[in-house]
């Protein structure tokens, strides 16, 4: 599609949205142009069509208005919900500015709240968006303990109500929900043979759960071992379950059992399937008095949002949450506005490796 025919849709859709009411100007061409990082030619072209179409009124004097003779049917209420475990986390902040920006320029509203990791909350929440009549939701489905009964609650509720919905960060298992995630498989694959390439043959993978994400990551994790010619061994694998994902008031005893898995295991590196757990370990390494990167090396998913909160400059993977959140409201816009492909399943986002300071190479 021409950029002018882009920008001519997303003028007419903020005019449906009723961002510019009766007698309100409209930015000048000038203006629009600065907005849409586009040329002053290219404005006037989606203008002229706009003003031919009966949607826009020119005035040489006093600029451009809404044509208010035009009917204008407002298909929905053109909000859009979004429920994250934290606001106040970075990543999920980042992943909700970039729902915020695609909504904007289509002339929706968004509305996100905090579930706070609580099943019960999230429950509330979705049950409050229903009331006030949203036309998508964006969640991230709980894989705790219990979750199974609610999710699927959730889940009715919303498709009894005909209301869009789109997985942010995970794939539910056995259903046909849409998704956005990141290149879990393939950032885990190189984020390994970093550490394989540094001459470390013996790495812990650490884990809390078996959700898709981590699972993901622990795939990626043993098809380097595969690829690179070295032995795998399910002694690598080291899962200490907890009850929710968020193990904030779990996070002593979990420590204090990864300590005892550590003690009975060989390795030189360790790979953590999440900023937490990357917390755990470094907080256990140290009560071992295991140096990092001296004694052990250490790597994580989510490392930036990690060395926000530590002093360490941890190497790991970070996640394009922005552009996650990005894809995600432009895919939940298309179902809702009926063009979602029957043949469409999930969307994967790249990864970056983000090299710090926590790993050393060894000899061979």
């Amino acid at each position: 599609m021409a950029k002018y025919s882009v920008i001519k849709e997303d003028i007419k859709q903020r005019l449906i949205s009723g961002e510019w009411t009766e007698g309100y100007r409209l930015p000048s061409s000038r203006e629009f142009a600065q907005y849409y990082e586009s040329s002053v030619n290219t404005i006037e072209k989606a203008i002229k069509e706009l003003t031919e179409e009966g949607w826009l009124i020119r005035d040489s004097r006093r600029g451009t208005f809404m044509n208010k003779e035009k009917e204008i049917v407002q298909g929905g209420t053109r909000l859009v919900a979004a429920f994250v475990f934290g606001i106040d986390n970075p990543v999920w902040a980042t992943a909700l500015r970039g729902v915020e920006d695609v909504l904007f320029l289509r002339g929706y509203q968004l509305l996100s709240s905090s579930d706070d990791r609580n099943l019960e909350k999230l429950e509330s929440l979705v049950r409050g968006a229903v009331e006030r009549k949203v036309e998508g939701v964006i969640l991230s489905p709980f894989m705790s303990e219990g979750h199974e009964e609610i999710n699927n609650r959730i889940f009715s509720l919303l498709q009894d109500h005909g209301i869009k919905y789109i997985s942010l960060d995970r794939v539910v298992y056995n259903t046909s929900i849409p998704y956005v995630t990141s290149d879990n498989i393939a950032g885990a694959y190189n984020l390994t043979k970093l550490l394989i390439e540094q001459g470390h043959k013996e790495i812990l993978f650490i884990k809390n759960s078996n959700i898709s994400t981590i699972n993901e990551r622990l795939m990626g994790f043993k098809q380097a071992f595969v690829d690179s010619g070295l032995p795998y061994s399910h002694e690598f694998e080291v899962l200490i379950p907890t009850k929710y994902e968020d193990f904030s008031d779990e996070f002593a005893d979990y420590c204090e059992l990864l300590e005892q898995k550590m003690k009975e295991k060989s390795f030189t590196a360790v790979f953590t399937a999440n900023d937490q757990i990357a917390e755990a370990a470094l907080r256990s390494l140290q009560n071992l008095n295991v140096r990092v990167p001296e004694d052990v090396s250490l790597v994580t998913y989510d490392a930036e949002n990690l060395n926000r909160r530590i002093k360490l400059n941890v190497t790991g993977i970070t996640q394009p949450f922005y552009e996650m959140g990005q894809c995600a409201a432009g895919l939940l816009l298309n179902m809702i506005d009926g063009n979602e492909d029957q043949l469409f399943y999930g969307q994967v986002c790249k990864s970056n490796i983000y090299i710090g300071e926590t790993v050393r190479s060894i000899g061979p």
